[in-house]
C-alpha cells in the first residue's frame, strides 16, 4: 500500500533537516572539545574507516548505551573527525523519542541525525550522503546485560532492503562497551507489547534498567553514564549484489550480515578484560 503523500512529504522534511540542518560551523566548533571528551572519558577507539568505499553508503551499527546511545555520538565524532566536516555529509537516522529530545536532539540534529525513516534515508543516500542505521533500535539498546555482546537486530530487515533499493554498499560497525554504562536487569519486550507501547510510542522494549542517578527505572531516562571504555571497529563493506544477486534473499542477508557483526563484536569484547573498565 502507498504511504499517504502527507507522510511522505514529512519524510522529505526529516530528510531536508538532516542535510540541510545539519550545521558544519557547529560542528566544526564542537567536534575537538567533544572528540577529546570522548576519549578521556569512555577511552573511545574507532578503527576501520579504510574500508569505507568512497561512494555512498549504508552504515550498520549495533546500538548500546539505552537513551545516552554513546556509541552513536561516537562514532558520529569519529567519523568527522576522520574523513573532516567538509568531506561526504553523514545522517544517522533515530528512534523519534532520541531525534525529538529538547537538548540532546537538538546538538544531534546539528551533527545530522534525524528520525528514522526509510523514504527519507533512501532520498539522502540519493543525494550522495552517508547514512547510519541502528536495525535493533531500543530492543538492541535495551537488551540485557547478559546479551551486552551479542548483535540484537530482533529479526529487523529493513536496512536490507533500504541498500538493495537505494543500490549502496552496507558497511557493518560494531560496537564493545556502550551496554556497560548503565545496567540492564531484563528483557522488556513483552511487557512494552503487553501496554501497547509497540504501537502507541514505537516504543518495543520496556525493561528494569539501573542507572545513575535514577536508580531502578521502567526502561530508561538520560542518565550519567559509567565511564566504560568503547571499542568500535568499522568493518569491511558488504554488495548485496555481488553476494546474493539481483534478487537477494533477505533471511540470507539478514543471516550473513549479523553473522558477520557477531565475528566482529565478539572479537572486540574479548579485548575487555573487565567489563566497564575495558
Amino acid at each position: 500500500m502507498a504511504r499517504p503523500m502527507d507522510e511522505l512529504n514529512r519524510a522529505f522534511a526529516r530528510t531536508s533537516e538532516g542535510l540541510d540542518g545539519r550545521d558544519p560551523e557547529f560542528i566544526r566548533e564542537w567536534l575537538p572539545r567533544l572528540w577529546l571528551g570522548a576519549q578521556l572519558y569512555f577511552r573511545a577507539e574507532v578503527h576501520g574507516f579504510e574500508n569505507v568505499p568512497d561512494e555512498p553508503v549504508l552504515f550498520v551499527g549495533n546500538h548500546s548505551g539505552g537513551a545516552n546511545i554513546p556509541d552513536t555520538f561516537i562514532f558520529v565524532l569519529a567519523y568527522h573527525t576522520y574523513f573532516t566536516v567538509e568531506g561526504r555529509p553523514l545522517v544517522a537516522l533515530a528512534h523519534k523519542v532520541v531525534a525529538n529530545m529538547p537538548v540532546v536532539g537538538n546538538m544531534a540534529r546539528k551533527f545530522g541525525v534525524v528520525q528514522a525513516d526509510q523514504v527519507a534515508a533512501r532520498d539522502v543516500l540519493g543525494r550522495g550522503a552517508n547514512v547510519l542505521v541502528y536495525p535493533g533500535g531500543d530492543v538492541e539498546a535495551l537488551r540485557p546485560w547478559r546479551d551486552r555482546n551479542k548483535i540484537v537486530f530482533d529479526g529487523r530487515k529493513g536496512f536490507l532492503k533500504l541498500a538493495h533499493a537505494a543500490g549502496v554498499k552496507i558497511v557493518p560497525v560494531v560496537a564493545a562497551g556502550g551496554q556497560e554504562t548503565f545496567f540492564v536487569l531484563n528483557d522488556g519486550r513483552r511487557l512494552a507489547k503487553a501496554l501497547h507501547l509497540d504501537t502507541l510510542l514505537r516504543v518495543k522494549s520496556l525493561p528494569i534498567s539501573l542507572s545513575f542517578p535514577w536508580g531502578l527505572v521502567p526502561g530508561d531516562l538520560p542518565h550519567i553514564a559509567l565511564p566504560a571504555k568503547i571499542r568500535i571497529q568499522v568493518l569491511p563493506a558488504i554488495d548485496l549484489v555481488e553476494r546474493f544477486g539481483d534478487e537477494p534473499d533477505f533471511d540470507d542477508a539478514y543471516g550473513y550480515v549479523t553473522s558477520v557483526m557477531q565475528v566482529g563484536l565478539s572479537t572486540l569484547a574479548a579485548k575487555t578484560v573487565v567489563p566497564g573498565l575495558g
